[in-house]
Formats: C-alpha cells, structure tokens, sequence
C-alpha cells in the first residue's frame, strides 16, 4: 500500500506540468503547484485569471502563485551558467525555480518536489547530466520528473513507497505525441503551448533587455515588463522613449506616468509618449516629430501637452514629422 504523501508541483501551465501534476493526484498525493510568473507580466494583473491557473482546475490541482520580483532580476543580470542564443538565463532560471520550490517544500513539509521536465526535450536545462546539476543539496533525492522517472535514478519518495515508480514513465526527446496521447488518456484538453517561448529567447525582446542592462543597469519589473509595449527609442545614453502603437496601449502606459521623467500627450489622434531620463530642448523637438510621425495632427488639432509629476510642463504645437529613415536611427 503506497504511502499518503506531499508534494511541490514546480507548474508552468504547460502539457508537461499538467501530465506530472495529474499522474501524481492520481496516486493519491497532495500535490501544491507552485506557479512562478516572470517579470514581464503586468504587474497588476490577477494571477488566478491567468490561462495556466484556469488549466490547472481540470485536473484539481491548487495553485500557488510566485512573483519573480528583484532576486530574480539580480539573477537574470549576472547568471551563472550564462545565456542562451538571446537573453535567456535557462539553466539559472530552472535553478532559480527549483530553490523556491524546495523554500515551498521544507515550509509546508512536503516529501518532495517534481517538475514536467522531459529528458532532452530542450538544449540547455534538460539534457541528463544537467537535470542532474540542477537539482540542489536541500533536494538531493526528492527531486522527481514523473514523464521521465524510468530514465533517471529512483527518488527517495520513489524508494519510501510514496510515488510508485511503475505508474511513472520513460519519455525522453523533443517530441510531444506520447504526451499528447498521455494527455488525452487522463482527460487533460486545455494546455498552454510551448510555441510561443520564453520573451527571453525573443531576439526583438533581447535588443530591448540588452539596451537597459547597458544604461540602465537598476532596471525593475514593471522596465521589464514595458518592453513590451510600444516602440521603443534609445534617443542618447542619457534619454529612452516609448512611444505607443495604439488606444490600448496608451491607456496601458498611462498607468506608469508615475514612474516616467516626462509624459507626452497628444491633443491629436496620435501616440502617447513615456520618457525616461534627461531632456533637453532638441530633445523635445525630436519626440515631437516622432508623435507627428505616428500621429494625426489636423489644423484644429495638433497641440501636445508635456507633464512632469503629473503636473502640466509645458504645451507644444507639432511640427514637421521626422523621416523613417532618420527615427530608424534611434530604434531598439
């Protein structure tokens, strides 16, 4: 009779973590996920509406949710075991994971923690030997992958009798048919695909990343989290913009005025504009006619208003738009 165990499910929303987390549920284990959420998330958004926390209630799994804030931000400065093709820490971010599931472990006494790794499913974290690197002193033993358990030595938790190592498997490779037929044979229809990535390994996104660990090394979640949105233009070492692409994107930066040197607003059908750092007059001559650029000024229509502080800086009435040839000059 197998014993009632405990278990920190490391989750990604993912069919791998999906798989792992119901064919440990369905040997009778309490299973906890734990969802980290990277910094490029918005930072106000509500985590249980999340496509991954609605994908975890088909399987009964309860899910707690883990925001990767400054420690993670030191990490992805300066990993390690370095970066891939972009800027993707993957072995320090698997690593990074896996000590805040053991953190997870020892404080609600679990027996173990396990992940939806495959065997040499991805080039840098789960080829054999550094799966085996990954896993730290506190989980030496209690560290198991359930769709690739029969490839890899027995856990302790495998050898105590509270996972039964027959009902786990030997899935190695990049592909994904055992999973998906795994998948269906376990009732599990809704899962995150793995083809979008990681925004880490984007190389548009990595320009960007790359652009503020150059000039600004404090960069925080919600920098991160704003090289999404918008265009973005590196006008000197002293001076980044974004500038909005639509209504929704305006309504999104507007958020972060608090956080911008300057904020532009147009008076036209136009972009908004987030500044960062020191401006100078010809600066605001070059963000005006990138806004007329983008924009629609009419005759009647065709005032920008700066603010600083949330206070009015100054008004300005547009001038000639800047060439694409020249405004591809200063684009991230």
């Amino acid at each position: 009779m197998m014993k009632k165990g405990k278990c920190i499910l490391l989750y990604s929303g993912g069919l791998d973590s999906l798989i792992a987390g119901k064919i440990l549920i369905d040997q009778g284990l309490e299973v906890i996920g734990l969802h980290c959420i990277l910094p490029y998330f918005p930072p106000d958004m509500d985590p249980d509406q999340l496509k991954e926390s609605v994908n975890a209630k088909q399987i009964g799994l309860n899910l707690v949710h883990y925001r990767c804030g400054e420690e993670y931000i030191s990490m992805l400065k300066n990993p390690l075991h370095g970066y891939g093709k972009q800027i993707n820490p993957c072995i320090d971010c698997k690593i990074f994971f896996i000590n805040k599931a053991a953190e997870m472990m020892l404080e609600t006494g679990a027996d173990f923690v396990a992940t939806g790794e495959v065997v040499g499913q991805r080039p840098m974290s789960q080829h054999k030997n550094t799966l085996i690197h990954i896993e730290n002193s506190t989980l030496k033993g209690r560290l198991l992958r359930p769709l690739s358990a029969k490839l890899l030595n027995p856990t302790i938790p495998e050898i105590e009798g509270i996972v039964d190592r027959e009902n786990l498997y030997d899935i190695s490779g990049r592909g994904r048919t055992r999973q998906i037929a795994l998948a269906a044979s376990l009732g599990i229809k809704d899962f995150s695909s793995p083809a979008g990535g990681c925004l880490f390994t984007d190389a548009f996104i990595a320009a960007r990343i790359k652009d503020l660990m150059k000039y600004n090394p404090d960069f925080k979640q919600r920098d991160l989290y704003l090289l999404k949105t918008g265009r973005h233009f590196r006008i000197n070492p002293d001076l980044k913009i974004i500038v909005t692409k639509n209504q929704n994107e305006s309504l999104e930066l507007d958020k972060y005025e608090r956080d911008s040197d300057f904020f532009f607003r147009p008076g036209f059908s136009g972009p908004s504009v987030l500044v960062k750092g020191v401006l100078k007059e010809e600066d605001i001559n070059l963000i005006n006619s990138i806004m007329c650029r983008y924009g629609k000024p009419t005759s009647e229509e065709n005032n920008i208003t700066i603010y600083k502080n949330n206070n009015i800086h100054r008004e300005l009435k547009c001038i000639e738009p800047i060439s694409d040839a020249e405004l591809d000059k200063y684009r991230i």
